[in-house]
């Protein structure tokens, strides 16, 4: 837990706010919060969302999968750190919570061309039949490691470490400018 209180800001400069083109949208998430959920050889995430619904529920349970027992708890609500020992307090040590919120970053990729964009960048399949909503991988788009969870049809989400996201917005603007 932390021990004093931080400051989230964004990795974006302040005139960073949305980039919109014909058919692709990148956008920064900001607030909320990005918490990484470490379980036991015996966990799995029924019971995990089992269990933050019940102590929770105004948080939602947006549980992506990164890992062997290993999820990233995402929302937008803001989470304090007293919140945080509450919940952790709730949970089985079945589980353990690491904030994860000022070390990741989440950005919003949307629009008819989204999938062709990140077909750049990864080799992860992102077509309708291969790729649900609500489903995640983590990857490398270019060199750099995201998390790619689709959200809706033509809407992604990607959470990267916060010292890579200028590099990665940086990168998905040069993908995408054929599409502006």
């Amino acid at each position: 837990m932390r021990d004093y209180p931080l400051e989230n800001r964004s990795a974006f400069p302040p005139h960073v706010a949305t980039s919109a083109g014909a058919s692709i949208n990148l956008a920064p998430v900001t607030g909320g919060f990005v918490i990484h959920v470490l379980g036991n050889a015996k966990s799995d995430e029924a019971s995990l969302s089992k269990v933050i619904t019940k102590i929770a529920p105004d948080l939602g349970t947006d549980l992506r999968k990164s890992a062997p027992n290993q999820w990233f708890w995402v929302g937008d609500a803001n989470v304090s750190s007293d919140r945080l020992v509450e919940i952790q307090a709730g949970l089985s040590s079945q589980f353990v919570l690491v904030d994860q919120t000022h070390g990741r970053v989440r950005m919003r990729l949307s629009g008819e061309q989204s999938r062709t964009v990140l077909a750049k960048g990864t080799m992860v399949d992102l077509s309708i039949d291969q790729y649900a909503i609500g489903q995640s991988a983590m990857t490398q788009i270019g060199h750099i490691g995201a998390m790619i969870t689709r959200i809706e049809d033509d809407s992604f989400e990607l959470i990267v470490l916060r010292s890579f996201a200028r590099s990665l917005w940086d990168e998905l603007h040069h993908m995408a400018t054929e599409f502006r």
